[in-house]
């Protein structure tokens, strides 16, 4: 029971951190750099902040695995005996939709983070069509995955409270 609940606090705290961050840096972080006293130094601030968002996201997101991984052994999912019944129960399913919705944010965040957040400051001086194009699929990429984010939470709530929307 002890080991459920660490892994348990660990999967919150990290939801907490992970989504709290994505909030604060739209709500916050944003609307400051975008003052006209931060003119000569917005880039500078967002792309460090970014990195920084970004090494975080990481050590975040390999948190989620491993207390994910966790709450679902303890759960019985890896049992050989009882998890085949239990991964295609409505609760499994649930499961499944979750760990899918995961993996599209991993690889969402991949793409973010290493292909257009980069090459947004990379086509700055060099190319403003690029660069537009670039920045505006990079706010999308981070919008997408707050959405993603926030519906794996929803989905977390909602199956620890026994609800599922499969039948």
């Amino acid at each position: 029971m002890f080991s459920y609940f660490t892994f348990l606090i660990l999967h919150i705290f990290s939801a907490m951190i992970w989504i709290g961050g994505m909030i604060f840096y739209v709500i916050v972080v944003m609307p400051v750099i975008r003052n006209p006293e931060f003119k000569n130094l917005k880039l500078k601030l967002l792309q460090l902040t970014a990195l920084q968002f970004r090494n975080i996201s990481y050590f975040i997101f390999l948190i989620f695995v491993l207390s994910g991984i966790g709450l679902l052994y303890e759960k019985g999912f890896f049992h050989f005996e009882s998890g085949r019944g239990l991964w295609t129960s409505n609760i499994g399913l649930m499961f499944i939709t979750k760990i899918g919705l995961f993996t599209v944010l991993f690889l969402s965040s991949l793409y973010h983070d290493f292909v257009t957040g980069p090459k947004t400051f990379v086509y700055l001086a060099t190319d403003p069509l690029r660069h537009e194009r670039y920045r505006k699929t990079s706010a999308f990429f981070g919008r997408f995955n707050l959405l993603i984010s926030v519906t794996i939470a929803v989905f977390g709530i909602l199956v620890s409270r026994g609800f599922s929307f499969f039948p």
